[in-house]
C-alpha cells in the first residue's frame, strides 16, 4: 500500500457533538446529525454552502441516506424519526417511533423499509412510504444502541447495554442467534459486506469479528485505549474503520489481522465514522464539532483482479461455478501475464490455513506448463475442486469477495 489516508475536506458548522454521518450514494454529499438538534448537508464536490435543517426538539442521534439518495432519515432523543427531502426548504415528515430516545435508524437495502432502535429496549420495522409500523423485535433487556440490516435485507443485527449481540430473522420475527459478552458492553455492530460475519465495538476498546454460521469469535483487536464508539467495514470487506473515545481512528486490515493506520485529526472523542458507497472516501465526526472527509487511498495498492465474479460462500466453504472460455473477459485475460493470473486465482481464496496455501503454491510448476486458455481454465477448475475439499474441513476460513 503506497498511499496513506489524507484529509480532503474539513467542515465546521454544528454547535454541538456530531453524532451520525451518511454519504449520499453518489458520494457528492454527506449529511451529519448533532446534539445541537440539527442536521447539515455538506456539498463535497464543490464549495456550495451547506444546508442546515431544524425540526427535532432534542438531540439528533443518527442519520441515514436512502439508497436512492432522494431522502434521508434522522433519529432523535425526542422519540421521533423524520424523513427529509434534502432541499433548501428542508421539508420533512415525522412520526413518534418509540417511547424513549431513538438511537439508530437505517433504510433497508431496497429503500422500502426503515429499522429503528431505542432506549425503550425495543427494535421496530417501518414502511417508509406510509410511515407505518410493521413489526417489533423484543428481547433486549437494556438500551439498544445499534441495529443494522444484513446486505440481503433478510436479517438484522443489534447490540445493547445488556451486553449481547442478537441476530434477528425478519421473516419469522425471531432472534436466531445471541452473542454474549461477559465484561464490556457493545456500542456498535454491523454486517460484513458479504454477510458472512459481524463486527462489534465495545466499551473496553476492543473490536470483535464473529462468524455468522458458527457463532465463534474469529478475530479480536485490542484497538484502543478507551471505548470504541463506531466501526464500519470498508465496502470491499477487507478493512474496518474504528472511531474511539481516545480521540483516534484506526484502520484494521482483516486479512493481515492487524491495525495498519492510526489517524489523529480530531482533538477530542471521535463519535462517528462512515465510508462512501465506493469506499474511496470516509468521514469522521467528533465531540470537537468538526467533520473531516478523508480520501481512503489505503485500498488502492491492491493488484487488479480478473473479472471472475463467480465467487460465492455457502456454509463456510468456497465454491466456484464452472467457468468456460466464453465466460472470461478475454481482453483482460490476454493482457495479463501468467503469474498475475495465478496470483489472482490465489487471492480469490484469501485463506490462511497452511495446508490450503501449500496446496496452491505447490501447483505453480504444473500451472506453468499450461499454454492455452482452455488448459488454464481446466487447471483452475481442478485446483478449485481440490481446495474446496480442504476448505470444507476448516471451521474458520475467511474469504474476501472479488471486486
Amino acid at each position: 500500500m503506497d498511499l496513506d489516508p489524507v484529509v480532503e475536506k474539513h467542515y465546521k458548522g454544528h454547535s454541538g457533538t456530531i453524532t451520525g454521518l451518511s454519504f449520499h450514494p453518489e458520494s457528492k454529499k454527506i449529511v451529519s446529525s448533532s446534539v445541537d438538534k440539527t442536521l447539515m448537508v455538506w456539498q463535497i464536490a464543490d464549495s456550495t454552502r451547506a444546508y442546515k435543517f431544524h425540526a427535532h426538539k432534542d438531540e439528533v442521534l443518527d442519520v441515514d441516506y436512502a439508497p436512492s439518495g432522494e431522502v434521508f432519515a434522522s433519529a432523535s432523543k425526542d422519540r421521533t424519526v423524520r424523513i427529509w427531502v434534502p432541499k433548501i426548504r428542508g421539508e420533512s415528515l415525522d412520526f413518534i417511533a418509540h417511547q424513549g430516545a431513538v438511537r439508530a435508524v437505517q433504510f433497508s437495502p431496497d429503500g422500502h423499509k426503515l429499522i429503528t432502535c431505542s432506549d425503550d429496549k425495543n427494535i421496530k420495522l417501518w414502511m417508509v412510504c406510509q410511515r407505518r409500523f410493521l413489526q417489533s423485535f423484543p428481547g433486549h433487556t437494556n438500551w439498544v444502541r445499534q441495529v443494522r440490516f444484513s446486505p440481503d435485507g433478510k436479517l438484522l443485527v443489534s447490540c445493547s447495554d445488556d451486553k449481547t449481540l442478537r441476530i434477528w430473522d425478519l421473516a419469522s420475527n425471531k432472534c436466531i442467534s445471541t452473542f454474549n459478552e461477559l465484561k464490556a458492553s457493545y456500542l456498535d455492530v454491523g454486517f460484513h459486506p458479504l454477510g458472512v460475519s459481524i463486527g462489534a465495538a465495545t466499551t473496553d476498546g476492543s473490536v470483535k469479528i464473529f462468524d455468522m454460521k458458527t457463532g465463534f469469535l474469529q478475530q479480536c483487536y485490542d484497538a484502543h485505549e478507551d471505548a470504541v464508539n463506531k466501526i464500519k467495514f470498508h465496502p470491499n470487506g477487507k478493512f474496518i474503520l474504528t472511531a474511539s473515545k481516545d480521540g483516534s481512528m484506526k484502520i484494521l486490515d482483516l486479512l493481515e489481522g492487524r491495525p495498519i493506520y492510526t489517524l489523529k485529526g480530531h482533538n477530542s472523542n471521535v463519535t462517528t465514522v462512515t465510508f462512501s458507497q465506493d469506499g474511496d472516501y470516509f468521514a469522521s465526526g467528533s465531540v470537537d464539532r468538526q467533520l473531516f472527509v478523508w480520501k481512503s487511498n489505503f485500498h488502492k495498492g491492491e493488484k487488479p483482479k480478473l473479472d471472475l465474479k463467480k465467487c460465492m460462500i455457502h456454509e463456510n466453504k468456497l465454491k466456484l461455478q464452472e467457468i468456460t472460455v466464453e465466460s472470461f473477459d478475454m481482453d483482460t485475460l490476454e493482457s495479463t501475464c501468467e503469474e498475475s493470473i495465478y496470483h489472482d486465482c490465489f487471492n480469490t481464496f484469501n485463506v490462511t490455513d497452511d495446508t490450503v496455501i501449500s496446496a496452491l503454491e505447490n501447483s505453480w510448476k504444473d500451472y506453468e506448463t499450461k499454454n492455452t486458455i482452455q488448459e488454464k481454465i481446466e487447471f483452475f477448475n481442478q485446483q478449485i475442486n481440490e481446495i474446496d475439499k480442504k476448505v470444507a474441513d476448516l471451521e474458520h476460513t475467511y474469504v474476501s469477495q472479488l471486486t
